[in-house]
């Protein structure tokens, strides 16, 4: 039998596959490195229409370049997956990935088996998060200032922003910023050429069918319909024959009966999923009861939560109407704007919610301000619910610090992976420190002699001046969760890139 010599004509050799992924890492790496810190630069992304954005976020700029490779998409993913449980740290998460890379990469050259990196690396993550678990501050009643502070800081020093994120943090409270369920980021909404301001309240882009000569209703009974109030069968159909046609007619009257018992029930706004049908809208329209209809289902659930509705569906009509006012909610005041046809509703009688509207002349600043307000608030709820730990690279540098006292404990060829951690703990300081102009591993060097000389653990520099700063007496703090998610992530993409043994080309 004769054999086929082409099988493996595509394939790559061991470590000509790690090169080739490692290099696609590193082409994503590139793409955003230069963001990072507080002198970080801006990118502008441009497509094939001659469309620009231009932004400093690092999940914007990921999600927007064109790659196709692999490795290359396996860390974007993990980078959408930070963005998507935290909302922070996607740039860090992937610096520290290309670095851990990097160093695997050079000691694979030298011949240490990669199994053996791995295990070094899993070793040397797993000691760097026991760290940050012993380091990390809770924020009380104390420190409560400090929120101010993280806010600030990944608001990327835009006091306006950060102030308007606290105080959606103090309207909606600690219980609502702890709940799992509940994320401050999606309170975040932008318009451009208005006022950035922060209310109470839930607005919905939506202009109402019918509403009040003032545009303002005072204490309203809310009623939301997650459903039609109309007929869903394909009308035309109907239409055809007589008996669709009885059947048709009927329907109408029970939907006119339904608008009618939401009249006399006094509901002052109803807002429904998707259409109404004319003659049950004419009828709500004379009983002066406002309606909003395809509404988002996610502003649906907003006003719900908020305004201590229960969501109804059309077949639920059918109850009396004591049984329905329970389904009903309330709030203080809703408030149409003409101009920006937006509804708002505020202080609901339900959950407490607010609303950050970010707003700037244009659209491409507006939705660059937008994205900073939302990582600040991803910032701000996760150091209430998680903690803070020292910014500005402070924290990195400290551990791999003590991971170099630790190294010893590390037994046999692990410990060439256990120093690629070391080693990566490094790179998100150093990439700011070059990102600020200054001369990196030199400055790197006069921090880690400092902290020796005055035995303090948490210094960096002023990224404007160049100066040595104590984090913890400048108030520099980042979310400890943050840090935490970033390197479980950076762990797993890097292990997965090393396991892979040849790349083969698949069927077409």
């Amino acid at each position: 039998m004769r054999s086929n010599s082409n099988d493996f004509e595509n394939s790559e050799p061991r470590l000509s596959a790690l090169n080739n992924n490692i290099n696609a890492v590193n082409s994503t790496v590139s793409a955003v490195k230069g963001t990072l810190g507080p002198q970080g630069m801006d990118c502008m992304i441009v497509d094939d229409y001659g469309n620009a954005i231009i932004t400093n976020d690092g999940v914007t700029i990921l999600s927007e370049i064109n790659t196709s490779h692999p490795a290359a998409r396996l860390l974007i993913n993990a980078v959408m997956s930070q963005e998507k449980e935290v909302g922070d740290g996607t740039t860090t998460l992937t610096i520290l990935t290309g670095a851990l890379l990097d160093s695997a990469q050079k000691m694979a050259e030298l011949g240490v088996p990669v199994h053996k990196i791995i295990e070094g690396i899993k070793i040397g993550i797993s000691k760097a998060l026991e760290i940050i678990e012993a380091e990390k501050v809770s924020i009380t009643e104390d420190n409560y200032h400090l929120m101010s502070r993280v806010a600030y800081i990944s608001a990327r020093e835009d006091e306006e922003i950060s102030n308007l994120i606290c105080k959606a943090a103090k309207l909606v409270g600690n219980k609502m910023i702890e709940s799992d369920n509940f994320r401050l980021s999606d309170c975040v909404e932008s318009m451009e050429g208005t006022k950035s301001n922060v209310f109470s309240g839930v607005v919905v882009d939506k202009k109402p069918l019918h509403f009040y000569e003032n545009n303002a209703i005072n204490n309203a009974k809310i009623m939301v319909l997650d459903d039609s109030l109309d007929v869903d069968e394909n009308i035309n159909e109907l239409l055809k024959t007589e008996a669709g046609l009885n059947s048709y007619l009927e329907k109408v009257e029970i939907i006119k009966s339904w608008a009618e018992k939401i009249a006399l029930m006094k509901v002052d706004f109803l807002l429904c999923d998707r259409n109404i049908n004319q003659a049950a809208m004419q009828i709500l329209s004379d009983g002066n009861v406002c309606v909003a209809n395809q509404v988002l289902n996610s502003q649906l659930e907003k006003v719900s939560r908020h305004c201590g509705c229960k969501m109804l569906k059309k077949s639920a009509l059918h109850k009396n109407a004591l049984d329905l006012d329970k389904y009903c909610g309330m709030a203080d005041k809703v408030e149409y704007d003409a101009e920006k046809e937006q509804l708002s509703i505020r202080d609901g009688h339900g959950e407490p919610y607010a609303t950050v509207m970010i707003s700037s002349s244009t659209g491409e600043i507006t939705r660059e301000r937008e994205r900073i307000a939302k990582d600040a608030a991803s910032s701000l709820q996760f150091a209430i619910k998680d903690g803070v730990v020292a910014g500005g690279g402070a924290l990195d540098i400290y551990i791999s610090t003590l991971l170099e006292k630790y190294r010893e404990e590390v037994v046999g060829m692990e410990k060439y992976g256990f120093d690629c951690v070391i080693e990566a703990l490094k790179r998100p300081f150093l990439q700011m420190v070059e990102n600020s102009g200054f001369n990196s591993l030199e400055v790197l060097e006069k921090v880690i002699a400092a902290g020796r000389l005055e035995e303090k653990k948490f210094l960096s520099i002023d990224f404007n001046s160049g100066n040595i700063k104590d984090m913890e007496l400048e108030e520099i703090f980042d979310p400890a969760y943050v840090k935490i998610s970033a390197l479980k992530k950076a762990e797993e993409i890097s292990k997965a890139i090393l396991r892979i043994n040849l790349i083969l080309r698949g069927k077409k």
